[in-house]
Protein backbone atom coordinates (compact mmCIF):
# COMPACT_ATOMS: atom_id res chain seq x y z
CA UNK A 1 0.00 0.00 0.00
CA UNK A 2 1.11 3.65 -0.77
CA UNK A 3 1.16 6.14 1.82
CA UNK A 4 -0.67 9.26 1.66
CA UNK A 5 2.38 11.32 0.78
CA UNK A 6 3.15 9.56 -1.87
CA UNK A 7 -0.21 10.39 -3.91
CA UNK A 8 0.04 13.19 -6.36
CA UNK A 9 -0.53 16.26 -5.47
CA UNK A 10 -3.86 18.28 -6.16
CA UNK A 11 -3.67 21.39 -3.83
CA UNK A 12 -3.47 23.81 -6.53
CA UNK A 13 -5.72 21.57 -9.69
CA UNK A 14 -8.72 23.82 -8.54
CA UNK A 15 -7.33 26.73 -6.73
CA UNK A 16 -9.71 29.47 -9.02
CA UNK A 17 -12.49 27.51 -9.55
CA UNK A 18 -16.23 28.96 -9.49
CA UNK A 19 -19.22 26.86 -10.43
CA UNK A 20 -20.81 28.83 -13.03
CA UNK A 21 -23.66 31.00 -11.78
CA UNK A 22 -27.70 29.75 -12.68
CA UNK A 23 -29.54 31.57 -15.22
CA UNK A 24 -31.42 34.14 -14.35
CA UNK A 25 -35.30 33.00 -14.37
CA UNK A 26 -37.36 33.10 -17.54
CA UNK A 27 -39.28 36.02 -17.24
CA UNK A 28 -36.00 38.23 -16.50
CA UNK A 29 -34.23 36.85 -19.59
CA UNK A 30 -33.31 39.00 -22.39
CA UNK A 31 -33.11 36.12 -24.71
CA UNK A 32 -36.55 35.45 -24.85
CA UNK A 33 -37.70 36.41 -28.56
CA UNK A 34 -39.57 34.85 -31.61
CA UNK A 35 -37.39 32.78 -33.82
CA UNK A 36 -37.35 35.04 -36.79
CA UNK A 37 -37.36 37.84 -35.25
CA UNK A 38 -34.42 38.59 -32.85
CA UNK A 39 -36.11 41.93 -31.41
CA UNK A 40 -39.60 40.55 -30.08
CA UNK A 41 -39.47 39.70 -26.63
CA UNK A 42 -41.68 37.64 -24.56
CA UNK A 43 -43.86 37.90 -21.45
CA UNK A 44 -42.34 34.69 -19.66
CA UNK A 45 -44.18 35.01 -16.83
CA UNK A 46 -45.74 31.86 -15.45
CA UNK A 47 -48.98 31.12 -17.34
CA UNK A 48 -52.40 30.54 -16.12
CA UNK A 49 -55.83 28.95 -17.51
CA UNK A 50 -56.65 31.25 -20.60
CA UNK A 51 -55.45 29.59 -23.99
CA UNK A 52 -53.64 32.00 -26.25
CA UNK A 53 -55.54 33.01 -29.77
CA UNK A 54 -54.04 33.67 -33.26
CA UNK A 55 -55.41 36.06 -35.76
CA UNK A 56 -56.14 34.57 -39.47
CA UNK A 57 -52.84 36.01 -40.50
CA UNK A 58 -50.72 33.63 -38.01
CA UNK A 59 -53.75 31.18 -38.21
CA UNK A 60 -51.06 27.68 -37.71
CA UNK A 61 -48.18 28.93 -36.50
CA UNK A 62 -46.34 27.78 -33.49
CA UNK A 63 -45.99 30.58 -31.88
CA UNK A 64 -42.07 29.92 -30.69
CA UNK A 65 -40.47 28.60 -33.79
CA UNK A 66 -42.77 30.12 -36.40
CA UNK A 67 -43.59 26.41 -37.95
CA UNK A 68 -46.59 25.10 -39.51
CA UNK A 69 -46.46 21.85 -38.94
CA UNK A 70 -47.87 19.05 -36.18
CA UNK A 71 -49.56 21.22 -34.04
CA UNK A 72 -49.41 19.65 -30.61
CA UNK A 73 -49.81 21.28 -27.16
CA UNK A 74 -52.56 24.10 -26.73
CA UNK A 75 -50.56 27.59 -25.54
CA UNK A 76 -51.48 29.11 -22.23
CA UNK A 77 -50.79 32.67 -21.01
CA UNK A 78 -50.88 34.81 -17.95
CA UNK A 79 -53.95 36.73 -16.46
CA UNK A 80 -52.19 39.45 -16.97
CA UNK A 81 -51.70 39.25 -20.88
CA UNK A 82 -55.71 37.90 -21.14
CA UNK A 83 -56.45 40.89 -18.80
CA UNK A 84 -59.08 43.99 -20.65
CA UNK A 85 -58.65 44.84 -24.09
CA UNK A 86 -56.33 42.49 -24.51
CA UNK A 87 -58.57 39.26 -24.18
CA UNK A 88 -58.79 37.15 -26.88
CA UNK A 89 -55.91 38.67 -29.17
CA UNK A 90 -53.65 37.10 -31.28
CA UNK A 91 -50.27 36.66 -29.25
CA UNK A 92 -48.20 37.13 -31.93
CA UNK A 93 -48.75 40.23 -33.52
CA UNK A 94 -51.86 41.69 -31.35
CA UNK A 95 -54.80 40.98 -33.72
CA UNK A 96 -57.90 39.51 -33.24
CA UNK A 97 -57.57 36.18 -32.18
CA UNK A 98 -59.75 33.59 -34.29
CA UNK A 99 -58.29 30.09 -33.61
CA UNK A 100 -56.30 28.34 -30.35
CA UNK A 101 -52.78 29.08 -30.82
CA UNK A 102 -50.57 25.78 -30.51
CA UNK A 103 -47.01 24.61 -30.08
CA UNK A 104 -45.23 22.54 -32.42
CA UNK A 105 -44.09 18.79 -32.00
CA UNK A 106 -40.56 19.79 -31.55
CA UNK A 107 -41.23 22.83 -28.87
CA UNK A 108 -43.21 20.16 -27.22
CA UNK A 109 -40.03 17.69 -27.18
CA UNK A 110 -37.87 20.15 -26.53
CA UNK A 111 -39.80 21.28 -23.37
CA UNK A 112 -40.01 25.43 -24.89
CA UNK A 113 -43.54 24.97 -24.15
CA UNK A 114 -42.67 25.03 -20.23
CA UNK A 115 -40.76 28.47 -20.54
CA UNK A 116 -43.42 31.00 -19.76
CA UNK A 117 -46.21 32.77 -21.51
CA UNK A 118 -45.71 33.54 -24.96
CA UNK A 119 -47.38 36.75 -25.54
CA UNK A 120 -44.66 38.98 -27.75
CA UNK A 121 -45.25 42.31 -25.57
CA UNK A 122 -43.25 44.82 -28.02
CA UNK A 123 -44.24 45.65 -31.33
CA UNK A 124 -41.08 45.46 -33.12
CA UNK A 125 -38.91 47.54 -35.16
CA UNK A 126 -40.66 46.86 -38.60
CA UNK A 127 -43.58 47.65 -37.12
CA UNK A 128 -42.23 51.35 -35.70
CA UNK A 129 -40.25 52.05 -38.74
CA UNK A 130 -43.59 51.18 -40.93
CA UNK A 131 -45.40 53.59 -38.96
CA UNK A 132 -43.32 56.50 -38.78
CA UNK A 133 -42.80 55.76 -43.09
CA UNK A 134 -46.65 56.12 -43.13
CA UNK A 135 -46.91 59.39 -41.40
CA UNK A 136 -43.84 60.93 -42.85
CA UNK A 137 -45.54 60.33 -46.40
CA UNK A 138 -49.05 61.26 -44.88
CA UNK A 139 -50.56 58.20 -46.13
CA UNK A 140 -53.32 57.33 -44.07
CA UNK A 141 -54.11 53.53 -42.78
CA UNK A 142 -56.60 51.42 -45.22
Amino acid sequence: LRSASSFPSRRGSCIGFINPPCPPPPHLSVVAMAKHHPDLIMCRKQPGIAVGRLCEKCDGKCVICDSYVRPTTVVRICDECNYGSFQGRCVICGGHGISDAYYCKECTLMEKDRDGCPKIINIGSAKTDLFYERKKYGASKR
